[in-house]
Order: structure tokens, then C-alpha cells, then sequence
């Protein structure tokens, strides 16, 4: 085998840039609690590049399978890992079983086929034509779900790099085919092959950026929605409720459709806490809250206020269907033998109500003349 002194030093740096890859995806699988599957494929899929690099500068006379065929190899099975590995981090079917039926033959032909010259254009034109397919076949089923998680734009960010990846993948093969019988092997000293290690550093580099910026981006819009969920019930919390609001009145503005505002509050919900303690009022608020959205369309939004109160904003719905839909709750609570009833305020938005907080206000003072009624009822601004 020959000395470190007679392997080109490109393939040496790749290969370290590559496991470099591997260990911050090592160290994003240690801290993050979110696509673990995911980052732990990407992980291997960025290691076995390194080894699968590391592997062909090894390479010399007299020829042995490992730095020749095991190069291919482990490379293919990495770019299998960051197929499944996207397909995971994007929530969509693995496809194990064409992947295995793609793989299979593939390695078998790897280990069949000797480490010598005249083999070399078979494994090269195997190698670069099965890392093109599994790459293509991975940016067209993620393509979908790239767009509607994150956008068009971020999509063809994603996608558009990608695609010229394969064209150079395709492009490698080929060129191994108008050079047969001779083997362009990328350890030969080319300039061509200069530009194939650029290719995998710069691929390797955008794959990197582009998931990783994914994952940031998806734990921020987890964080933002955490922070705009009440941890008991998953509802909106008071603020989610306020920013909803706002946008319901500034679209009732707009379009003068009508917009129903509810106000509810359990009766009588301390004697929960008081006999069956703080767990069982717990109980009461996530299946109360689990009634609402059942019974609730999906333009309708729901938050907990505070304490045993909720909030309802109804778009789209006229004083009679507001006042219906606030009996039927109203009856639902009654009837779920959860212990408790409730009082329900309704308002509607009405020309005079210079804002939003208006007509909240008027569903309010409709509940407190609910409660004052005797509770248990439906009262109207």
C-alpha cells in the first residue's frame, strides 16, 4: 500500500472535513430532543462518507478490496442512511423495502467484483449511478413536504442545489463510460478529480447547512408555539387568544362577516379543587377543553384565559348559530358528569365597538349576568 507522501492531500482534507460533518451531527443528536432518528442517520450517513473517502486515499498496489470496493460500498450505504434519515426527519414512509431491494444487489456486485483495474469501470459507473438515483429519488419524494412545512422557497433552496448534485453524479458516470476501458478512479491525479472532491465537499457542506437550518427552524416554530399553548389543556393561552382576536377583528373589518365572541366559566369549579385537590380540577380543564374542540369548527379558535375561563372566537357565524352553538357546549359540560356546568357569555362584534377588546368586554359582562342568573345558563351581549 502506498505512503501517506503518494495520496493526493485533497482526498485526505475531504475526508476530515467529512468527519468534522459526522461530529457536529454527533454532537446535534447529544443536544437535541427533536429528530433524533433523523440526525442519528445523518450522522452515519456524513461518517460513512468520511470512511468511504478515507478508504480510496488509502488506495495503491498492490490493489486490495477495501480501499477499491469497500469505498463504494460504505458510501452507497450512506447515501441510503440520508434517504431514510430525510424521509424520517420529514415524517414520510421510510420505504425500507425498495431501498433494501436497491441495496442488496448492489453490495452483492461491490463484494463479487474484484479491486483490480480492469473491474475499476464497473465500480465506478455502479457507484455514481446508485449515489445519483438514491439522491434524485430522495429530493423528489421530500420535495412535497419540504414545500408545505417550509415553504417554496425554502424547498427550492433545498432541491435545486440537490438536483445539480445528481446532474454531476450522472455526469461522473458517463465520463467513466466514454473513458472505457480506462478507469477515471478518483485518487488518479486529474484535474477532473479535483473537481470531484469539491463536488462531495460542497455537497456534503450545503446538506449540512440546509437540515441543520431546517432543524433550527423547526424547533423555533416549536418554541413559539409552546409559548403560545396552555401547558394543561393544549389550548391557546390568553396571549395566543389576544393575537387571534386581533386578526378576527381586523378580518371583520374587512369584510363586515360577522364575528361571535364566547366567554365561559365552569360554575362552582373551586369545590373540584377542594374535595378532589388540584389533580382533579386538572382532570376537569383538559376534558372540558377536549369537549370545546370536539364540538368546534376548524376556523373556530379556543384558548384558556386563565383559571376555569375560556375564550371562543367564532368568524363567519351570525347571533343565531353563536347563541346555538353556545347552548349545545352549554349542555355538552352539563351532561359529561365531569362535576361541574358552566356559564357562557355571547357577543357579537357590532359597528360602535371601536376594537376588539369591546366586544370581549360585552361577552364578559354577558357572563357575569349568567353567573348572576343562577349559572349553568347562556346569556347574551
Amino acid at each position: 500500500m502506498s505512503s501517506l507522501a503518494d495520496v493526493p492531500a485533497l482526498l485526505w482534507v475531504v475526508s476530515f472535513q467529512m468527519g468534522l460533518y459526522a461530529l457536529m451531527w454527533l454532537l446535534s443528536l447529544a443536544l437535541l430532543q427533536e429528530s433524533r432518528v433523523a440526525v442519528a442517520h445523518w450522522t452515519a450517513f456524513m461518517a460513512l462518507l468520511s470512511i468511504g473517502l478515507l478508504l480510496a486515499a488509502l488506495r495503491g498496489e498492490p490493489r486490495h478490496w477495501w480501499p477499491y470496493n469497500g469505498t463504494n460500498a460504505v458510501t452507497v450505504v450512506g447515501f441510503a442512511l440520508m434517504r431514510r434519515g430525510t424521509q424520517r426527519f420529514m415524517r414520510l414512509p421510510v420505504q425500507d423495502a425498495e431501498q433494501l431491494a436497491l441495496l442488496a444487489p448492489a453490495l452483492a456486485f461491490f463484494a463479487w467484483l474484484g479491486p483490480g483495474a480492469n473491474e475499476a469501470p464497473w465500480r465506478i459507473v455502479a457507484a455514481y449511478g446508485l449515489q445519483a438515483l438514491i439522491l434524485a429519488r430522495t429530493l423528489w419524494i421530500v420535495r412535497p413536504a419540504l414545500a408545505g412545512e417550509f415553504g417554496r422557497r425554502t424547498m427550492l433552496g433545498i432541491t435545486v442545489p440537490g438536483a445539480m448534485l445528481v446532474v454531476v453524479l450522472v455526469a461522473l458516470a458517463l465520463r467513466q463510460v466514454a473513458a472505457w476501458p480506462a478507469a477515471t478512479e478518483m485518487h488518479s491525479a486529474e484535474a477532473a478529480n479535483v473537481g470531484v472532491m469539491l463536488t462531495y465537499l460542497g455537497g456534503s457542506a450545503l446538506f449540512s447547512f440546509g437540515f441543520l437550518t431546517m432543524v433550527t427552524q423547526r424547533l423555533v416554530v416549536r418554541l413559539r408555539e409552546a409559548s403560545m399553548r396552555d401547558a394543561l389543556t393544549g389550548l391557546f393561552n390568553r396571549r395566543a387568544m389576544n393575537e387571534a382576536l386581533q386578526r378576527a377583528w381586523l378580518r371583520h373589518r374587512r369584510t363586515r362577516a360577522p364575528l361571535a365572541a364566547m366567554v365561559i366559566d365552569l360554575d362552582h369549579f373551586k369545590r373540584i379543587n377542594d374535595t378532589g385537590g388540584h389533580a382533579a380540577g386538572d382532570a376537569v380543564l383538559a376534558r372540558v377543553a377536549a369537549l370545546f374542540q370536539r364540538h368546534l369548527r376548524a376556523e373556530d379558535v379556543v384558548g384558556r384565559a386563565g383559571g376555569e375561563e375560556f375564550w371562543l372566537m367564532l368568524p363567519d357565524t351570525p347571533r343565531e348559530h353563536a347563541l346555538a352553538l353556545a347552548e349545545r357546549l352549554r349542555q355538552h359540560v352539563a351532561e359529561a358528569a365531569l362535576g361541574v356546568t358552566c356559564s357562557i357569555g355571547v357577543a357579537l362584534a357590532l359597528p360602535s365597538d371601536a376594537d376588539a377588546s369591546q366586544l370581549v368586554a360585552r361577552a364578559d359582562a354577558a357572563l357575569y349576568r349568567a353567573k348572576d342568573g343562577g349559572r349553568n345558563r347562556v346569556e347574551v351581549a
